[in-house]
């Protein structure tokens, strides 16, 4: 859990940067074949993985998708919750016979 706004705003940077790329990888499964002339075989499927998430980072870098704002919020609130007053308890020992110390 993040505990300043900076591990807020950067674990929203990498979680929309994330959800980015899950969005991209349907696209490149469907795009042109690697055997295609020029495509980049075998290999390029090994290095697919990298660039979807270069693609996504550039795309969060730039203003991605808009999620930044709602993470960071729902990211703070737990926070926030906690550090509101919270009623005090007391608790009374009670003895074998019933009586409060």
């Amino acid at each position: 859990m993040p505990t300043t706004a900076g591990s807020a705003a950067a674990t929203a940077d990498k979680f929309e940067s994330m959800a980015i790329a899950a969005f991209l990888k349907p696209i490149f499964a469907t795009m042109g074949k690697a055997d295609a002339p020029f495509g980049g075989g075998s290999v390029e499927k090994h290095f697919q993985p990298f660039l979807i998430d270069a693609i996504a980072k550039s795309m969060e870098a730039r203003g991605g998708l808009g999620l930044k704002p709602m993470i960071e919020s729902a990211l703070a609130a737990p926070k926030a919750a906690s550090s509101a007053a919270t009623p005090k308890l007391t608790m009374h020992a009670t003895t074998p016979t019933g009586t409060t110390r």
